[in-house]
């Protein structure tokens, strides 16, 4: 089943370029698939992205980037097919951001003051940008 998932990763998802890579024509893809999972190619493809999706969104990653990543159209088509599949919206399955953790912070609250208050040395109007250590970043999912 891996070498069919890794055939499904290299096609895009896509049962048409799934046949191509494998030398064979889309009808018959779907008689093998009809034959062994008993589905056709384009719902085990879908099936297998919400899989992956779901392990991915486990991980941290934004529904956004799921989406973008196992080449959905977009993120609400994303989230119908997933929600297909599942019977829930992606979000389920998403890790809980603690409150006290600094992924749940973009920046801390002396920088927002700092932000309000036009530093000295600046003219009027120039846009400030907070120091790389100041910004937080989301947790790196992988």
């Amino acid at each position: 089943m891996n070498e069919w998932e890794e055939v499904a990763r290299e096609s895009h998802y896509n049962p048409g370029k799934m046949a191509a890579l494998c030398s064979i024509s889309e009808r018959q893809l779907q008689r093998l698939f009809q034959q062994h999972l008993k589905c056709t190619p384009s719902r085990w493809l879908r099936q297998l992205q919400c899989r992956l999706a779901k392990q991915l969104l486990s991980q941290g990653y934004s529904n956004k980037a799921v989406a973008a990543e196992l080449r959905f159209s977009s993120q609400s088509h994303f989230c119908r097919e997933f929600k297909k599949v599942f019977g829930t919206s992606p979000q389920t399955f998403a890790p809980a951001q603690d409150k006290t953790s600094p992924a749940a912070h973009k920046i801390s609250r002396e920088s927002w003051i700092a932000l309000k208050r036009p530093p000295a040395s600046a003219p009027e109007g120039e846009k400030i940008s907070l120091p790389a250590s100041e910004a937080v970043l989301p947790p790196n999912p992988t």
